[in-house]
């Protein structure tokens, strides 16, 4: 494991090879297919991701939030039950972790998905010299999936002028560097979101992705992802104990570190820019 985290560390990425077993990938891919489908027949009800959309046609490449009621299915708590995805996750933050945010991701039908490069949460200067991360996130790869493209090391420097240039025009243009990162099933790839990064894949190539992210209980800095659904009576009582603990380490710190008025007006533009945002052939946006 330690090779792994020095990787992370360093490189702002590590992919770890056949962490799941046949059934478990088998039982969380089927987990997906239902997700998938149900996004599908009605991708205005979610919180759908779209390379195309208007009045008469969509596609879709993923949904966020699958711990929505609306799309949870009980096989997504296993996610944080498993010994070596966690082991990874806590090898980085330590023992006390919180929740930020758990999404699936697939392949759309039609229209190709191409995504800018990026840093997530909009922090395009934020980087750490000794590569410290303030999270976790992590793609757990249910087929094959080369989507994810990364500048190996970008996250603990500015950003060079080139790559300034490519952000700064939501551009998909290659980049020196750069790194698609090819996993097989059962892989995990995880990943610092301050590298940079943009995703890719081609229509009609099966794609089935878990994409989480976790910090620390005691981050100072990001959170503020205790989502409405958490907030609902009974909610967490319906969630596994550990799932559970991890929610409520959000919520707690959430109501303990109010944010103040402008930065939570940035972030609701942010997220009407990503509800709004088309990942198509010509280059989507997120930041």
């Amino acid at each position: 494991m330690n090779q792994y985290v020095r990787a992370f560390v360093e490189q702002g990425f590590a992919l770890l090879p056949e962490v799941l077993d046949e059934p478990t990938r088998k039982r969380w891919l089927a987990a997906v297919d239902r997700t998938a489908a149900t996004v599908r027949a009605a991708p205005e009800a979610y919180e759908s991701r779209y390379t195309l959309r208007t009045e008469h046609e969509t596609d879709t490449w993923g949904v966020s939030h699958i711990f929505d009621p609306s799309l949870y299915d009980p096989v997504f708590a296993e996610i944080f039950e498993h010994p070596e995805v966690m082991g990874f996750v806590r090898a980085v933050l330590g023992e006390q972790l919180r929740f930020w945010t758990a999404h699936a991701l697939w392949e759309p039908s039609s229209v190709d998905y191409e995504l800018n490069w990026h840093k997530d949460n909009m922090e395009t200067d934020r980087y750490a010299p000794d590569g410290r991360s303030t999270h976790v996130q992590f793609n757990v790869c249910l087929t094959g999936d080369d989507c994810f493209r990364v500048v190996p090391g970008s996250h603990r420097r500015p950003l060079t002028g080139r790559e300034r240039t490519q952000v700064d025009a939501n551009g998909i243009g290659p980049l020196p560097g750069e790194l698609t990162m090819r996993c097989l099933p059962g892989d995990v790839l995880f990943m610092n979101h301050h590298a940079l990064h943009r995703g890719s894949g081609a229509a009609g190539v099966v794609r089935r992705t878990l994409h989480v992210n976790l910090q620390a209980a005691d981050e100072p800095t990001g959170g503020h992802t205790s989502w409405r659904y958490m907030r609902q009576e009974g909610y967490l009582h319906r969630m596994s104990t550990t799932v559970r603990e991890l929610m409520a380490n959000t919520i707690a710190w959430d109501d303990a570190h109010p944010l103040p008025v402008s930065e939570v007006m940035r972030r609701r533009r942010a997220s009407r820019d990503i509800k709004k945002h088309e990942a198509g052939a010509h280059g989507g946006t997120y930041r």
